[in-house]
């Protein structure tokens, strides 16, 4: 049985996504993931909407994305709290989970300001301090990590019985 400690860790919300019987799972794949790279006191400021988007591969060439919210709109917070994971809503079982571990890494990424974006002046995307504005997607250091551990996170998840 999973016992992650969900209780006051951090909120999930889940909107415009078909899978019902599916949205425990995906909050406790959201903690269990970040529970793994937070602490419990980071934990438990973190808000993750999981949005569920139709054919988004086709509109956007995208499975997944995850936005910070609260970053991009001048909060002022040092460290972001409030995320976006947007879901392709047509995904089987196994690759919406897939996506969700992908996208759970870069939301630890920000969490943590290994991955950083902003947009006053310009523009910039930076990796643990090194300008990586330019880098095409499939160079990428963050995409690196998320690719590296999606799976693994995936497995480790449904190992545990859920």
């Amino acid at each position: 049985m999973l016992s992650v400690g969900i209780n006051r860790l951090m909120h999930v919300t889940i909107k415009n996504v078909p899978w019902k019987f599916k949205h425990g799972l995906i909050r406790k794949c959201c903690h269990f993931v970040l529970s793994k790279f937070l602490s419990p006191q980071k934990l438990q400021h973190i808000e993750i909407q999981i949005v569920g988007s139709k054919e988004l591969m086709n509109k956007e060439g995208a499975l997944g994305f995850c936005s910070v919210s609260d970053d991009h709109f001048g909060s002022g917070k040092k460290v972001p709290v409030w995320f976006i994971i947007e879901i392709d809503t047509r995904l089987d079982f196994n690759t919406l989970f897939q996506i969700l571990c992908h996208e759970l890494v870069h939301v630890k990424q920000y969490a943590r300001r290994e991955l950083r974006e902003t947009y006053y002046p310009r523009y910039r995307k930076t990796w643990k301090g090194r300008d990586i504005t330019d880098r095409y997607y499939s160079h990428s250091p963050h995409e690196h990590e998320a690719f590296r551990k999606e799976l693994v996170l995936c497995e480790e998840f449904f190992k545990l019985g859920v």
